[in-house]
């Protein structure tokens, strides 16, 4: 049993109207479809959808993993009952989705609904040429990378992950033995799909960001481009982290925060030994770059 992937994420945002035409018209998404007051998005490589706008405040209601089957959903509810955490179970609750097991996780500042998913639409690889929704306008991201979220226990949220779902902690922050102030979690072999962070930033915050995959230095130089016709305000970047070694630049659009991400390390030994940081201003840029005052807060 393993799960397999990021499948997608749910932002609260503002003004949902603004919030489309930003992701459709300049970030370059494609709509999925649409369920009430909810829109779904697509980077455009499968026929399942990357990003879900909910009008309504900031930071985010919900992301979910994929899973291969049905017996993987089996397995992992047992796991996180288990737990001692409520399991809700869907069928085809959302565009392409076609099982899901839904919870909240613990030790967040506000509830956070986590989702192991199984879908229609599992392409083996990325093909640029025959990608059934690219829309090859806009900034253009390949798929979604990453989620950072804001929590209010990064070390009983990481022991929950590793013990009932089988993530591994690639690298944490630890200002002080035993303390961790963020953590950056794999599932495969990609340096991180999800990472937590906790002991900044206001209690209702729920997202530190939202990274989405570009192939290079040069894509999110074109992307950043575009990005500057619509009023682009770059808040930290772009640069290269020392934790984690992908490429990154930061921004804020509808209320959330934005990383353009690329290069992202392959975590070639499962076993490997997690990594331990205490100095968190060293631990993001290699290139001496310091965090900006405003990359404490989230939405």
């Amino acid at each position: 049993m393993a799960i397999e992937k990021l499948a997608h994420a749910e932002l609260r945002v503002p003004d949902i109207e603004k919030a489309i035409d930003y992701n459709v018209n300049v970030f370059g998404l494609k709509e999925m479809g649409r369920i009430g007051e909810t829109i779904y998005l697509g980077c455009g490589f499968d026929n399942n959808y990357d990003l879900a706008l909910t009008p309504g405040g900031a930071g985010i209601a919900h992301f979910a993993f994929q899973v291969k089957n049905d017996d993987d959903l089996i397995f992992y509810k047992k796991r996180v009952e288990d737990y001692g955490i409520k399991v809700e179970e869907r069928t085809d609750a959302e565009p392409s989705e076609k099982k899901c097991i839904a919870f909240d996780l613990p030790a967040t500042n506000i509830p956070i609904r986590m989702e192991l998913i199984t879908v229609e639409d599992r392409p083996s690889y990325f093909n640029p040429a025959f990608s059934p929704n690219r829309t090859l306008k806009g900034a253009g991201p390949h798929d979604l990378d990453h989620l950072g979220l804001k929590v209010a226990n990064p070390k009983i949220l990481a022991q929950f992950l590793e013990s009932a779902l089988d993530f591994k902690m690639s690298d944490i922050f630890m200002p002080a033995p035993g303390i961790y102030g963020a953590v950056w979690s794999r599932v495969q072999e990609y340096h991180h799909e999800l990472a937590f962070m906790g002991g900044v930033g206001g209690p209702t915050e729920s997202l530190d960001h939202i990274a989405f995959l570009f192939e290079n230095i040069d894509h999110m130089k074109r992307a950043l481009d575009m990005l500057a016709l619509h009023d682009l305000k770059l808040e930290f970047g772009v640069g290269r982290h020392a934790l984690g070694a992908n490429l990154y630049a930061y921004y804020w659009a509808c209320g959330n925060r934005y990383e353009l991400s690329a290069e992202m390390p392959r975590v070639v030994d499962d076993q490997a030994e997690t990594l331990i940081w205490n100095d968190i201003t060293k631990s993001m840029s290699s290139w001496g770059v310091q965090m900006p005052a405003s990359f404490k807060n989230g939405s």
